[in-house]
């Protein structure tokens, strides 16, 4: 008995001596070891979240500081937002004040006037920490007339990340043909952006498309264009009613191997106004921002 009592304390000396080395010099099985979860903040760093908004007349004469306090808590959220429907700059100059009120250092590149009738103005909106200016912003050359807004487009770089976006807002008009007649054009607006410069292939087409993206002969020109895809499909809404979607982001997958495959419609008119549809397109917007997020740490170019 005495001898067994024996054996079992020198057992207990042995364990505990193997586990106090192993565990103060971490001579840990690989396969048992996992080192700590990056922290979202860290996270953050090696990604950028890329939105596109239609903020229904964004101008100063119809937003206060109340109003422009709700868009600015969405912003804030993303790196890096294409802005459609602003009326003049004074309302992004707001923005930018305001933001940085919140804590984050933005810039923008705004557009000339665009449309007919009304006129309006695409922006995009980045964080200078997070995002750089590459290619200064162009509005498309649309000799044909073929746009009542021509589409707009410039060139950035996240990290390793180097991307071209264009944005459009496609016509409302009297007649779905109206629509679908744009939207044909893009894949030729798309191809033209992209060969401007034969080594850089990251090109993202977002906006406000007045079509849903099932409507195949409003977008089978885009489709036909090699592994071309758009992030959001039916039943998703980005209209606050939910009644359609319109707003969406396009790439071709081949070459946009950055997407982490994370995406987003952001339900502000829920989150923020209780689902009071009224109150929140008049406040901020009847359209919802989309989203996707990037890895900026590697590019395939």
């Amino acid at each position: 008995m005495k001898k067994a009592l024996i054996i079992i304390f020198v057992l207990i000396l042995l364990v505990t001596g193997l586990y106090f080395y192993y565990t103060r010099y971490k001579i840990i099985s690989p396969d048992l070891y996992k080192p700590e979860q990056e922290t979202n903040e860290q996270t953050q760093q090696k990604t950028l979240k890329l939105a596109v908004w239609n903020i229904r007349i964004f101008s100063s004469d119809k937003r206060d500081n109340v109003e422009l306090g709700y868009i600015c808590r969405n912003l804030i959220n993303y790196d890096f937002t294409a802005l459609i429907e602003v009326r003049d700059e004074n309302v992004l100059r707001r923005t930018e004040n305001m933001l940085s009120t919140m804590g984050r250092n933005y810039n923008y590149l705004v557009s000339g006037e665009v449309g007919r009738g009304v006129k309006e103005r695409y922006a995009f909106l980045y964080d200078q920490d997070k995002v750089a200016v590459t290619n200064q912003g162009q509005i498309y050359p649309d000799k044909n007339d073929d746009f009542i807004r021509e589409p707009y487009f410039a060139t950035f770089r996240s990290g390793n990340f180097d991307f071209t976006v264009i944005v459009v807002h496609i016509i409302w008009g009297d007649k779905v043909s109206e629509r679908r007649k744009e939207i044909q054009k893009l894949a030729e607006v798309y191809e033209r952006i992209k060969n401007i410069d034969p080594i850089e292939k990251d090109i993202i087409l977002v906006g406000d498309f007045n079509r849903e993206p099932n409507d195949d002969e409003a977008f089978s020109a885009l489709r036909n264009i090699p592994s071309m895809k758009n992030l959001f499909d039916l039943p998703q809404k980005s209209v606050i009613f939910d009644t359609n979607l319109y707003d969406n982001i396009w790439f071709q997958m081949d070459h946009v191997k950055e997407w982490t495959g994370f995406k987003g419609i952001d339900k502000f008119d829920e989150t923020q106004f209780a689902n009071d549809d009224k109150k929140a397109s008049l406040a901020v917007s009847d359209h919802r921002p989309v989203w996707a997020i990037f890895d900026t740490t590697k590019d395939d170019d």
